[in-house]
């Protein structure tokens, strides 16, 4: 059994960009990348993020987990300013399987390989412990994002029907990929 510890990194394949687990308590250093990624929650929601979007996103757990089952990890570029994120929840919907709930890079940071990196390290970390396949969903309009999961091996695997986000309704897919092995460079 592999135990998980509270000093979770990785660095990526990148010099100087690490990925590093972040605690509620960082809710502050979290909430500008929210307020940088404002077209998203406009996409999604049809509103701005919430002045307290970082500190919900700690909170937000599925039913039958725990604080103890989420991780979000916060990239750092060399100067350890935080440019990234995802958010993860363990074991979900069963121990063989990681839910990535969302990932966001600042604006400036797209288009230049360094989201496929950042998955790319979490995916081999998350393949140190012991898990299988990562599942994910996007929604329908977020055209961009769900072709870059396909581009990483990402299978859409159900449609769900239209459901409330915020201001917006979406129809959601639900992606996986089978992680025996690490994405090809």
């Amino acid at each position: 059994m592999i135990i998980m510890t509270d000093s979770v990194s990785f660095p990526l394949n990148r010099p100087g960009y690490s990925a590093k687990l972040l605690k509620p308590e960082d809710a502050a250093v979290l909430q500008p990348l929210y307020e940088q990624c404002t077209e998203f929650a406009f996409l999604t929601d049809g509103q701005p993020p919430s002045s307290m979007a970082a500190r919900e996103e700690f909170d937000a757990l599925p039913d039958g987990k725990t604080s103890k089952d989420k991780y979000i990890l916060g990239l750092f570029n060399p100067q350890n300013h935080l440019i990234g994120m995802i958010e993860s929840i363990r074991h979900y919907p069963d121990n063989q399987t990681w839910w990535l709930g969302l990932m966001m890079l600042s604006p400036e940071q797209r288009g230049q390989g360094l989201g496929s990196e950042f998955y790319q390290a979490f995916e081999n970390w998350v393949l140190g412990q012991a898990v299988r396949q990562v599942f994910l969903s996007g929604v329908e309009a977020n055209e961009r994002g769900l072709q870059f999961w396909k581009s990483l091996g990402f299978e859409v695997i159900r449609k769900t029907k239209p459901r409330q986000f915020g201001k917006k309704m979406h129809a959601v897919y639900v992606m996986s990929r089978v992680i025996t092995t690490t994405i090809d460079q």
